[in-house]
């Protein structure tokens, strides 16, 4: 059956936690704007369970087949991290779209790759930073303008991990112990020398697993701070604890001092949040685990005078941010429209999360 002209025939290059709890029920809700038709997964098992589970005809054994199907306009990449840059290539290189799932690489330099590839293609590259779409932050980039000069901005991830919140309603498909080892081996080692490429071949295993935090969890907070703000000149200071769990950094605007705090414990809770204080004003933008659907986000906005304070309060806004970046990266490629999250800015993002690591490594001489 030909796909309309309107709708993207879509692969799936992983089939994990992400693409079985998120991407795919947001894609069948907007069947209108896609289907999904191909799918990719390193684990025979869980790519025949989720196949045959979403009614995904085309399954490939290869993440190459795959991106070389003639059925797909476009590759979703939510493969591991350490492979983004070249399944991104090569799915350019094929003539595929590219949304790619965050972070965009591990390391500068594999990101540098994509862009000069992505340079020489007509693709839509989009990097899936969710919550840049969220309609809270909208809300508040909105607001922003009304501000006056910016004396402190403070960002905060104090969460509970995902599996928590999911397990008690959802069953995630898992291998059944059934990749190759070959495969398992060579993607560890790959992922490790990214991560020492970043934060040198002596540092210890809590810089490591603080990369990971950073590039896995924290580039949400600072590519949405990047958006607002712009880039910091500099991290006047970074250190890591709670065996690279708990992350906190100092950065330089200048004008005021941004802090970003982040944490992951078992604690239950999901405490997101960007604060943005001038003279007279604040902006508090406010997100909710993502792991169970439609949780609202909301938009705080605080105003006071020498005789008066007042608190607007936007929302709760129960649309979900995946399903604004899955609408809008149709949208850029069927119609052209100019995207928010480009690859090309995923770079400051990439540099920043390397800038907090060199200062957390000075710190710990």
């Amino acid at each position: 059956m030909k796909t309309p002209s309107n709708t993207l025939s879509l692969g799936l290059l992983g089939a994990g936690e992400v693409a079985q709890l998120i991407h795919l029920p947001i894609l069948r809700q907007l069947r209108d704007r896609y289907q999904v038709t191909a799918l990719y997964d390193p684990s025979p098992s869980v790519l025949s369970r989720v196949g045959d589970a979403w009614g995904i005809p085309h399954r490939h054994h290869t993440a190459d087949a795959l991106v070389a199907d003639p059925a797909i306009d476009a590759v979703m990449i939510l493969s591991p991290d350490q492979f983004h840059g070249e399944h991104a290539r090569a799915a350019l290189r094929a003539g595929k779209h590219v949304f790619l799932e965050k972070p965009a690489c591990l390391t500068v330099a594999d990101l540098q790759s994509l862009i000069e590839v992505a340079r020489q293609t007509d693709r839509v590259t989009m990097v899936g930073y969710m919550r840049c779409y969220a309609p809270a932050f909208t809300q508040g980039q909105a607001l922003l303008k009304q501000m006056g000069e910016t004396r402190y901005v403070r960002v905060r991830d104090l969460i509970c991990e995902g599996p928590w919140f999911f397990a008690g309603w959802s069953e995630v498909v898992t291998p059944a112990d059934d990749i190759p080892g070959d495969l398992i081996a060579s993607s560890r080692a790959r992922r490790l020398a990214d991560l020492k490429s970043v934060c040198g071949d002596d540092a210890p295993p809590a810089m490591l697993k603080a990369y990971e935090v950073l590039t896995g969890l924290g580039v949400h907070s600072l590519s949405a701070l990047r958006m607002l703000l712009g880039s910091p000149r500099r991290v006047i200071a970074a250190h890591v604890a709670q065996g690279g769990m708990q992350i906190n950094a100092l950065l330089d605007y200048g004008a005021f001092v941004t802090s970003y705090e982040c944490l992951i414990d078992d604690v239950v809770r999901f405490d997101a949040t960007i604060e943005v204080i001038s003279g007279r004003e604040k902006l508090d933008i406010h997100y909710d685990t993502p792991y169970i659907r439609n949780l609202p986000g909301r938009t705080v906005f605080q105003t006071s005078t020498g005789t008066e304070n007042s608190v607007q309060n936007f929302g709760p806004f129960y649309k979900d941010p995946f399903r604004v970046e899955l609408e809008h990266f149709h949208d850029a490629v069927i119609a052209g429209l100019p995207m928010r999250t480009p690859l090309q800015d995923a770079l400051a993002d990439l540099d920043l999360c390397r800038q907090i690591m060199a200062a957390a490594r000075q710190s710990a001489v």
